[in-house]
């Protein structure tokens, strides 16, 4: 599986730049409006004794919104714009020959960035044909905008996969938030949510 997966990154994913349209999601239950669109490349595939490592670099446009009575935004409240660089690595676990591994932000520019030492674990990787997908779980917490200056913890499950689309490569990726208790370190089902975000070649 291992072989498999490397040959689809390198023949299908690492070079090429995808684009993702403005998204739009509410913060702060409904007082808050986030736009976020971007960049991102694919690199640095490198294969390791066990596995691989690749860089996704994500250049990226995100403002925060205050909303007020009717909706209607008013000022900004935070800007995410910037570019970072993302490291993922996996390897093959000879206990169940499967693919596992982590994601985190190696270097970024955004101001006050919220990805700093957050590290989401890898797992359920699978290569189907021509589509390749896993799910990801973040390890402990980290902040979420709930107002000027405020945040809540926070931890983001998701699912993402690569497919093709007509020969394009297609990157989709399902986010599910969580509010974590910062002691106890269990979650609830926030009610602020994302919706998908589909990042496509040109």
């Amino acid at each position: 599986m291992k072989d498999s997966v490397i040959r689809f990154l390198r023949e299908t994913i690492i070079g090429k730049t995808l684009f993702t349209d403005d998204i739009i999601y509410k913060l702060g239950e409904g007082r808050m409006e986030g736009v976020y669109s971007d960049q991102m490349m694919f690199s640095d595939l490198v294969e390791t004794e066990n596995g691989f490592k690749f860089n996704m670099t994500t250049v990226t446009h995100e403002l925060v919104y205050n909303l007020d009575e009717q909706g209607v935004r008013t000022t900004v409240v935070k800007d995410y714009t910037g570019t970072s660089v993302f490291c993922y690595e996996l390897a093959m676990r000879k206990s169940t020959n499967q693919l596992t591994g982590y994601m985190h932000c190696v270097s970024t520019t955004v101001n006050n960035s919220t990805m700093e030492a957050v590290v989401c674990g890898i797992f359920d990787v699978v290569l189907d044909k021509k589509e390749l997908r896993w799910q990801e779980s973040q390890l402990l917490y980290r902040d979420n905008l709930i107002g000027e200056n405020q945040y809540k913890p926070v931890a983001f499950d998701s699912k993402a996969r690569f497919y093709l689309d007509k020969g394009k490569v297609v990157f989709e990726y399902l986010p599910m938030l969580w509010e974590v208790n910062p002691d106890t370190l269990a979650k609830g089902l926030s009610k602020d949510n994302y919706p998908p975000y589909i990042s496509k070649e040109r």
